[in-house]
């Protein structure tokens, strides 16, 4: 079936910290995640008794499946009195589907938390695979309630809605009526799900094999060993750690990590060409497919997953072209701090070089434990509300972040809950910088945002990627105000700024460049496949749009670094981010008028995420009309301002080129 709604995030025993941990890393309580209030293990009780129940639900499912399937040549004409035993199956069908797929999504969130902490562990990428044949079908088994509730009668699907089984669904049932001209007949359907599974979505699985457990040769710089970050000499590390390295103070370093990356990928790279072509490939021509009543654009499913309408995303994205150069500038910026004619592309996510008060590799002297990182972004939440510091804490004492530095960890950083527990779990490399603080600020923004939704009907909770964003950026934006009241020295200051700069730099420049590679690989894979050296130059010709001279050379490898190219349950996965970050400066920006009544003003919209479309959820909370561009340009003026501040701070700080 075509995925209208965005997926929920998924995300495991923990492993023995490894003997070699960095001297600055942190304690293993402290930073190791303990998921055995989920699960024990895959040979536990639960994880066996919950796989043995879903394939329970599944052949009831299906009986169920097959006894509504003769009410689709009728659909239209179905009556909630003359249809009684159709209407019984459909609510017997939600309370079991609901059942079902809280137990797979358990299942799953467990096995992708147990590959994220080791790429390598056979079992659960044994596990992957059966759980992806198993929601495949649960899926098929679904099809025929999925496609009788979007083409019955009003009288008909209003009586399922009414039920207690069918209430919670209400809003899900509506976008798929919304978006019903787009589904395919029942056998079709089920052919495209049977398919996907040894199909579309194990390219994914390859991907996520591939970069797993793949390896670096790390060759740091002579005295690079000798600066506290690394041990002297060669050594082979995993990728996320190669990754991790584009935020160290030493450039030569940032250097090693990126060639170190780019190498291993190279290796790699027409396996990765094969995987991308595929990808786009199968949508491409799942599209055709469901193009019979209307034709059906390649951002269209996005954009559906998204709740966003198509006037919405051009008026956000224009305004965000149309500022292009203010990314630009922030970068000449930060070139101007680091006393170099323009940044290299491994120095885009390189923190300030100016630290505490020191500069260069010095400045490592400044980073964050793992406990004063968290303490920060405590201090910040509690800024905001009280009860958000104390959700900090909690986070904390119940071990649900995972931030250990592990050559088997997978690149990135996430938060995931688990659907029947409605506990939230954060997963991130941390290596304390001032930028990795961020990102638990970020990835606990997420997790507080479920912690909000927990007492909602769980088909309520599923928010679409754009609103997703809105409350990880919002707790990025309370986190730089919380550190700059803080601040007592220009150093701290200008650190702050250069961290706005970045985000000035990354949503107006880096996230649009890769909305636009991704849609000129989608226009050029309609006629035929590209080769691995076509994508380099498509994205190195992007990037040099984009970037234009505030770098001195691009990043041709990124097509095969960047996960989110190659992501199955989500197309697009870019321009969402943006929105996230602008919405969320609009949101922010309200703080300070609402005053003691922020909070819970901010509290009620986030719950809204998994039951409005964003046009209504901007309109009812905030006010304004997302489909024009006066909202999107408010929040760039912000930004503005900003890197306005940032450029005041580089004129002053004596330490420009």
């Amino acid at each position: 079936m075509l995925t209208l709604t965005g997926p929920t995030s998924t995300a495991l025993p923990l492993p023995a910290l490894p003997a070699a941990v960095l001297p600055w890393a942190m304690t293993h309580d402290q930073a190791a995640w303990d998921l055995r209030t989920e699960f024990d293990s895959f040979e536990g009780g639960r994880f066996v008794a919950g796989l043995a129940r879903v394939r329970e639900l599944a052949t009831l499912l299906e009986a169920l499946g097959s006894s509504l399937e003769p009410s689709l040549a009728r659909a239209a004409a179905l009556e909630p009195e003359a249809d009684a035993a159709a209407l019984d199956a459909c609510f017997r069908s939600l309370g079991f589907g609901l059942e079902a797929s809280t137990l797979l999504s358990d299942l799953s969130v467990y096995t992708n938390c147990v590959s994220s902490i080791d790429g390598t562990d056979a079992e659960a990428r044994q596990f992957r695979g059966i759980l992806a044949s198993l929601s495949a079908r649960l899926e098929k088994s679904r099809a025929a309630l999925d496609l009788l509730l979007a083409l019955a009668s009003e009288a008909f699907t209003a009586a399922v809605l009414e039920g207690p089984e069918g209430r919670p669904h209400a809003f899900l049932v509506g976008q798929g009526r919304k978006y019903r001209d787009r589904l395919l007949p029942l056998a079709v359907e089920n052919t495209v799900t049977t398919l996907s599974t040894d199909g579309f979505q194990a390219w994914g699985t390859l991907y996520d094999s591939i970069t797993g457990t793949a390896t670096c040769l790390l060759r740091p710089p002579p005295l690079a060993g000798t600066e506290g970050s690394l041990p002297a000499g060669e050594r082979r590390i995993g990728l996320a750690e190669a990754a991790s390295l584009w935020r160290d103070p030493d450039p030569a370093l940032r250097q090693a990590g990126y060639e170190a990356q780019a190498q291993t990928f190279s290796l790699h790279r027409e396996s990765l060409a094969a995987i991308l072509n595929s990808l786009a490939g199968w949508r491409l021509a799942e599209y055709e497919l469901r193009s019979a009543t209307a034709p059906l654009h390649f951002l269209d499913p996005a954009l559906a997953q998204n709740r966003m309408a198509r006037r919405t995303f051009d008026a956000m994205m224009a305004v965000v072209d149309e500022s292009r150069e203010l990314g630009r500038e922030a970068l000449r910026l930060q070139a101007r701090l680091m006393g170099v004619p323009r940044l290299a592309c491994w120095d885009i996510l390189a923190p300030c070089p100016v630290a505490g008060g020191k500069a260069g590799a010095e400045a490592r002297n400044a980073e964050y434990s793992f406990a004063e990182g968290l303490e920060l972004v405590r201090g910040a939440y509690a800024a905001i509300d009280p009860a958000m510091g104390d959700f900090v804490l909690e986070m904390r004492d119940t071990r649900r972040i995972e931030a250990r530095v592990l050559s088997t960890k997978r690149p990135g950083a996430y938060c995931t809950r688990f659907a029947g527990s409605r506990r939230a779990y954060v997963f991130q490399t941390y290596r304390g910088s001032l930028a990795d603080v961020s990102t638990l600020a970020h990835e606990l923004g997420h997790a507080y945002h479920g912690t909000l939704l927990a007492g909602l009907p769980l088909p309520e909770t599923h928010y679409p990627m754009t609103l997703a964003e809105t409350a990880s950026t919002f707790a990025e934006t309370a986190l730089g105000d919380y550190l700059e009241n803080q601040a007592a020295d220009p150093a701290t200051r200008l650190s702050l700024a250069w961290s706005d700069a970045q985000d000035a730099a990354t949503f107006l420049v880096n996230i649009p460049a890769r909305l636009a590679f991704e849609q000129r690989l989608y226009g050029l894979r309609a006629e035929k496949p590209l080769g691995a050296e076509a994508l380099g130059e498509l994205m190195r010709s992007t990037w040099e749009e984009y970037y234009g001279d505030s770098l001195r050379n691009y990043d041709e490898h990124f097509w095969m670094s960047k996960l989110h190219f190659y992501k199955t349950g989500v197309s697009f996965y870019n321009f969402p981010y943006t929105f996230g970050y602008l919405f969320s400066l609009g949101v922010y920006a309200r703080r300070q008028a609402l005053g003691a009544g922020f909070h819970a003003a901010y509290a009620a919209l986030l719950r809204d995420t998994g039951r409005m479309e964003v046009e209504d959820l901007a309109q009812r909370h905030l006010g304004v009309d997302l489909s024009r561009p006066d909202f999107w340009r408010g929040s760039v003026e912000i930004l503005r301002a900003k890197v306005g501040r940032f450029a005041h701070l580089v004129a002053t700080a004596g330490l420009t080129s």
